[in-house]
């Protein structure tokens, strides 16, 4: 079934019941008020003998949104099929803090955030070497962030020194590095820090900073909390700026002491702000609605995507009890927040490298999700189950590969074949 399109500057609803008709089809255009707060289609549903969807207000004053009903079936049957497995050999043991990235060759870069290391290892599985090593000279590094790749370098960023390094993508040697240099201080009780580092084809590099809590500030204000893109010159480090793009901050549990320190902790019920670079395109997502806006690399809104999906209940006593093992004061925070009805839509999304979104919708059992993979319109191609302790890292040249602890309780990542 295709989506309802929606745009503001004509204030008319398209709808196109289905993908195959021809194109003698009739078009039915409905008048819309943009002041009405839920818009019910059910006029056009009676012409159109499709589905009637309640959508909200904010959803329908966006201009080119897609909008496909909740009970909409898949178009294919996906089959993910495990090929290779990355993890400890007779040369590494790794940890079980991982962090992980694929290079255009199909080679895995695993970081080791415990131990501090960045492990190479062939398409193949067996382990190549590692990557630079500990210390603060060129290739060096005191925390293991950010890790990219392209044709001809691998990229890595380093949050302690604040230093970006290319490597030659063949040989691995250091090309040169730059220090970032940016105000942390935003004056508004938060501190900023890079969170992710994203190549364009451009001379330049989109910088997307967070904002995280400083203590002693207990009346900061949340609405100042934002996560930003900013364009950097790639050979100099210059920031433009200018902001492309401002989301509000993710939400997390913040206890202030009366000794000035505080507590800060991430929950997957809370509502999370996601953003997602492939190409030419930046996606946000908000996971409390299964809705995604696609903008341009200059910040320009281009279009969204939505499905009126219902969001599970929560139920509080089986939220404690995922954290009843935690020590005081994590525990406490958990128990005395004031947590919502239902869980949020989704945990998390990502693109792949031919621009269609894996999606890990959340069910009413928080240990099972499922994956609801959308193409480049946001057509719903296959829908998959997907245990919620495995954490989707990419999806490239055909293959998707995701962190999983094994039967012995070791992490390792674990490479599926994608057939559709």
């Amino acid at each position: 079934m295709k989506p309802i399109k929606y745009s503001t500057q004509s204030r008319m609803f398209n709808i196109d019941n289905n993908a195959t008709e021809t194109r003698n089809n009739t078009e039915i255009f409905v008048a819309f008020r943009a002041s009405v707060a839920i818009i019910l289609l059910t006029a056009i549903s009676a012409c159109t003998s499709g589905p009637e969807i309640d959508i909200p207000e904010e959803i329908a004053a966006l201009e080119n949104v897609a909008v496909f009903p909740a009970d909409t079936q898949p178009a294919h049957e996906l089959r993910l099929t495990s090929v290779n497995v990355f993890g400890d050999t007779d040369e590494v043991l790794l940890s079980d803090w991982l962090t992980t990235h694929v290079d255009p060759h199909g080679r895995v870069f695993i970081g080791d955030n415990r131990e501090t290391a960045i492990h190479l290892f062939n398409a193949d599985g067996t382990y190549n070497r590692q990557v630079g090593r500990q210390g603060d000279g060129p290739g060096e590094y005191r925390s293991v962030g950010v890790m990219k790749s392209d044709e001809n370098y691998f990229y890595h960023y380093d949050r302690n020194t604040r230093r970006f390094t290319r490597y030659d993508i063949n040989s691995l040697d250091v090309v040169d590095d730059l220090t970032i240099t940016f105000d942390w201080d935003t004056g508004k009780g938060f501190f900023r820090s890079v969170q992710d580092i994203h190549l364009t084809d451009n001379a330049d590099y989109l910088v997307q900073f967070g904002m995280g809590f400083m203590s002693g500030n207990p009346d900061a204000d949340p609405s100042k909390r934002r996560i930003e893109l900013e364009r950097m010159e790639r050979e100099t480090g210059n920031f433009s700026g200018e902001v492309i793009l401002s989301f509000l901050e993710s939400e997390s549990l913040v206890q202030y002491r009366d000794d000035g320190g505080m507590s800060v902790m991430s929950v997957p019920y809370k509502r999370s702000s996601i953003i997602r670079i492939q190409g030419d395109q930046i996606i946000h997502g908000w996971n409390d609605q299964f809705l995604f806006k696609y903008y341009d690399l200059s910040g320009e809104y281009q279009r969204a995507v939505y499905y009126p999906y219902e969001n599970p209940p929560l139920d509080r006593n089986r939220v404690l009890s995922m954290y009843e093992d935690r020590t005081e004061p994590w525990r406490g925070m958990v128990r005395n927040d004031r947590m919502p009805e239902t869980w949020p839509s989704f945990s998390t999304f990502m693109p792949d490298d031919e621009g269609r979104l894996w999606v890990l919708r959340r069910t009413e059992d928080p240990d099972q999700m499922e994956v609801h993979l959308l193409d480049t319109t946001g057509e719903l191609l296959a829908v998959y189950p997907w245990p919620g302790n495995r954490r989707i890292q990419q999806i490239s040249n055909g293959y998707l590969y995701s962190l999983e602890e094994n039967e012995d309780g070791l992490s390792e990542l674990v490479q599926y074949r994608v057939e559709l």
